[in-house]
């Protein structure tokens, strides 16, 4: 009995180790894992690629403005700019000081930024007679009006006949000086003037006279609101020039003033005066103003005597 127990054991034992033998999984060459793993080191400084950028552009230091009058010089905040009739554009001076610069703070900028239509040329600094700067258009000193508040506020312009706006296309402005009240200039501050011996609307001076008096025309009507556009007309001309008229009165330069703020062709011949405002003539004087020597060899003959 005992032999027939110790075969069934030896019988298991072999039986074992068999199926171990079956079921282990041959292995094939070892492969040595390195210790030291090799990794890629990034670099401490990491390269990127720029996308090119527009730069912003400054903004403008002096611009231009709707308002209810049209189109204004402003600042860079958009507050409107006026000019004084009682300047004289292009003397470099500014007549507004004292209390009248307190009402009207004169404007300055240091760098002129500005973008078309507008030119950098047409604005320059001026010093005033307390030394301080200002900056001027197109020879015109520019100031703000202490009752404007916000931007669009165009309170300052006609006050006192002397205040307006400063539009970049005026074709005629307005002038102030002592004994000649207020009149009419071109856009760069140039006196006009009216000739006695002119019928409504209808010029006589021809030939020669226009050497002398030559006609004032403009491609484009834009004044301060003190006039009133559909006073100015065209000139009926014989010989087909073009010329503007106020009130029926053709408009004139003289030859002799050498530029803004010059009137020397006031009460000339007693027929020839500086373009009032009122569109009148003063009552001529009792001595005639000494004739400047003037060349009138004018092949066109010599017509509109008193020229």
């Amino acid at each position: 009995m005992r032999s027939h127990t110790m075969v069934i054991f030896i019988a298991i034992v072999i039986s074992a180790i068999l199926i171990a033998g079956c079921t282990q999984t041959p292995q094939g060459p070892q492969t040595t894992i390195p210790t030291t793993v090799q990794t890629t080191t990034a670099p401490s400084t990491v390269q990127t690629t720029m996308i090119p950028t527009t730069p912003m552009p400054p903004a403008d230091t002096i611009g231009l403005a709707e308002t209810s009058l049209g189109t204004v010089l402003v600042d860079g905040q958009g507050m409107t700019l006026y000019y004084y009739s009682k300047d004289i554009p292009g003397s470099g001076a500014s007549n507004c000081s004292g209390q009248c610069a307190v009402i009207w703070p004169i404007f300055f900028t240091r760098d002129v930024i500005v973008t078309p239509p507008l030119a950098a040329s047409d604005l320059s600094t001026i010093t005033r007679s307390d030394g301080t700067k200002q900056t001027a258009y197109k020879g015109w000193p520019l100031y703000y009006f202490q009752t404007d508040t916000k931007p669009g506020d165009v309170s300052g312009e006609g006050v006192g006949q002397v205040w307006y706006v400063v539009r970049p296309d005026y074709s005629v402005m307005i002038a102030q000086q002592g004994a000649l009240g207020s009149f009419l200039t071109d856009d760069t501050g140039r006196t006009l003037y009216y000739f006695g011996s002119d019928m409504p609307g209808m010029s006589a001076c021809t030939g020669g006279c226009i050497a002398t008096w030559p006609p004032f025309a403009s491609d484009r009507l834009v004044v301060p609101s003190l006039l009133n556009e559909t006073d100015f007309t065209a000139v009926s001309r014989t010989d087909g020039m073009h010329q503007l008229a106020f009130m029926g009165r053709p408009l004139y330069y003289f030859a002799h003033d050498m530029g803004p703020g010059e009137a020397a062709g006031e009460g000339f011949n007693t027929l020839w005066y500086v373009a009032n405002i009122t569109g009148s003539l003063p009552a001529p004087t009792a001595t005639p103003t000494p004739t400047p020597t003037v060349d009138t060899s004018d092949s066109g003959g010599s017509g509109g005597s008193g020229y």
